[in-house]
């Protein structure tokens, strides 16, 4: 049954303002009365009944938020009071919010379509966002408030809504997450072990039966060896293992396992059938993943279900993962430009060699490209962005169409969009175009130097969005999915310090290596690299292709006018030869596909 929440400020006469449908986890859907109104608590909020309770009682009274959305977690928040609704999403956006205002009512939900629906619209999906979301999705504001849905508006993480007892709707942000100038990595480093302690403690008193991912990369492994420290008994834990992949994921995890008796390894061999595209079209495959936005990670539902199976086998109800440690501990290559400054060009010279040596760049285009984003602000990085769609719009062919883009590329405000962009129709690539001077006009003078931070923060974002998905996906197997690194007190630890502080090339992850240093065994912390299963999106795409085939000849996009699917055909057949192609890009595209063929339109 769908899961989901769905209510209408001011009610109908004596009606309910929120109405919920589908199986809910114990302690995932709290709600408190009190003299003044009600609070409706969504998603893993940590606290405890009486704790939760007063803080809520405060809440309503005062008619502010108090330490409302200062509770350990990560969660949506409603505050029902007299003739006002307010609404707070948690930090990472793991539970967003979407809204229609009639005018006489606010029609607001977890998911879009269903918004639309009660609010009396005929939903029809909005191409322009959806094109933005496969083709530019790191470009920020792009798209400001809308929905995949037209006509309905998203509330994302940090954000928060109120429509007050005058029927005016006001958006606001609740949770900034700027970084302070003056934080110190031996701070930060202190805040986040004890965010990190917290949100694993309460996890692992709060329930009976817990395992944790296990990977063999810092992020997992090392949340696994703090669930040890308040857990007695043995930790069920998951690795997993493609059937002809590369990775050394399994051979660092298997040394981690014996470093504690405590840890119970279990293996997740991946097969043929569960390699990336496998199954998109089967009703038990892509076809019946029911989602309330497109989920990229669709593409690789049969490898997600193999592993989500094998945890419901070990009998877990909460399982532990790493989600988010990449985007909170690792400084996206934006950070350069912060460097980029009289006092800090030697720093910027050193981890310009640093990084260029790894990736075979030459230093002086590291460096080069650093200052040219400090001097860039964002509004001119979006009109440089809607002059690439108008020029492939108008049937030229530029750098954009002509190459993948590559580690360089990122330093910048987004990576790309690269060769995707060929796929666009003209009519797309000119509505994108509009979308981002559209932004540009309204993007103010934030300068380059600040595309660091704000990257990882879209980042932290968009793993929110992973996970969210991931939980949804889960439900079927009694298994919820929480990621630690998403709590509000967690990402506020480590967005407090700037991005350039939180780099420190060659070192990986510094940040968490400070925080976790007694807690958690050495040879964890002093892993240096990462896990990559890109192999079996090759395998995938060879072993699927004429099923992919199938899905964008009929493609669901192109009827909307957004690709030339012979275009996206030709980039498969790439694929299939092993040739270089923007997987990323192309995951979303059929994200966007399913999600448009599991939706049920008017």
């Amino acid at each position: 049954m769908r899961n989901g929440l769905l209510g209408v400020f001011p009610p109908a006469s004596s009606g309910e303002v929120v109405r919920v449908q589908g199986p809910w986890r114990d302690g995932e859907l709290r709600r408190i009365d009190g003299p003044e109104g009600t609070v409706v608590v969504l998603g893993q909020c940590l606290s405890d009944d009486d704790r939760l309770r007063r803080t809520a009682l405060r809440a309503l009274a005062s008619g502010g938020p108090d330490e409302l959305t200062r509770l350990p977690g990560s969660y949506l928040c409603l505050v029902i009071r007299h003739e006002e609704l307010t609404a707070y999403v948690d930090a990472a956006g793991q539970y967003p919010l979407f809204f229609r205002d009639t005018g006489t009512r606010l029609v607001f939900g977890t998911r879009p379509v269903s918004v639309a629906d009660a609010a009396g619209g005929r939903p029809r999906p909005d191409t322009a966002v959806l094109a933005a979301g496969i083709f530019c999705p790191g470009a920020p504001s792009l798209t400001g408030e809308r929905s995949v849905v037209i006509g309905v508006s998203k509330v994302a993480g940090g954000q928060a809504l109120r429509r007050t007892a005058r029927g005016r709707v006001e958006r606001w942000v609740h949770e900034p997450l700027e970084s302070d100038p003056g934080a110190s990595l031996a701070r930060s480093a202190e805040a986040l072990r004890d965010a990190l302690e917290t949100a694993v403690r309460l996890r692992v008193a709060g329930t009976e039966r817990v395992s944790a991912d296990f990977s063999g990369g810092l992020d997992s492994t090392s949340l696994a060896f703090l669930t040890l420290r308040h857990r007695p008994g043995p930790l069920p834990v998951t690795t997993y293992s493609g059937s002809a992949s590369a990775c050394d994921d399994l051979v660092h995890a298997e040394r981690f396992a014996r470093l504690d008796p405590r840890l119970r390894m279990e293996v997740v061999t991946g097969t043929r059938e569960t390699l990336t595209y496998q199954g998109l079209s089967d009703r038990s495959g892509g076809a019946g993943h029911d989602s309330a936005e497109p989920d990229s990670a669709v593409v690789a539902l049969a490898r997600s279900r193999l592993r989500l199976g094998q945890v419901a086998r070990l009998g877990a109800g909460v399982h532990l993962g790493g989600e988010g440690g990449d985007a909170l501990l690792v400084a996206p290559p934006g950070y350069l430009a912060a460097l980029a400054r009289p006092e800090r060009l030697r720093q910027l010279a050193r981890e310009s060699r640093v990084l260029a040596r790894a990736r075979q760049e030459a230093p002086s285009a590291v460096a080069a490209r650093a200052v040219g984003l400090a001097r860039t602000p964002l509004a001119t990085a979006l009109r440089r962005l809607a002059d690439g769609f108008e020029h492939h719009a108008t049937g030229g062919t530029g750098r954009a169409d002509a190459r993948d883009v590559g580690w360089l590329d990122a330093i910048a405000w987004w990576p790309g969009p690269g060769s995707e962009t060929g796929w666009l129709t003209r009519a797309a690539s000119t509505e994108l175009a509009g979308l981002a001077r559209e932004a540009a006009g309204s993007a103010g003078r934030t300068a380059g130097s600040r595309a660091g931070d704000l990257t990882a923060l879209d980042n932290v974002r968009t793993s929110g969005a992973v996970q969210r998905q991931l939980s949804e996906m889960a439900r079927p197997f009694g298994v919820w999915p929480q990621a630690p690194f998403l709590d509000s007190d967690v990402i506020r630890a480590c967005a407090a310090l700037p991005a350039h502080l939180r780099a420190a090339p060659p070192a990986f992850k510094p940040l968490l290596g400070a925080a976790l240093a007694d807690l958690v065994p050495a040879p964890v912390l002093a892993r240096r690299t990462k896990g990559d299963y890109g192999d079996e999106d090759y395998q995938g795409a060879r072993a699927g292709a004429r099923e992919l085939r199938g899905l964008l000849v009929d493609s669901r996009l192109a009827e909307l006018g957004v690709v030339e699917p012979s275009a996206v055909v030709a980039a498969l057949d790439r694929a299939v030869m092993g040739l270089r192609v923007p997987f990323p890009a192309l995951n979303r595209l059929l994200a966007a596909e399913i999600w448009l063929r599991n939706t049920t339109w008017h």
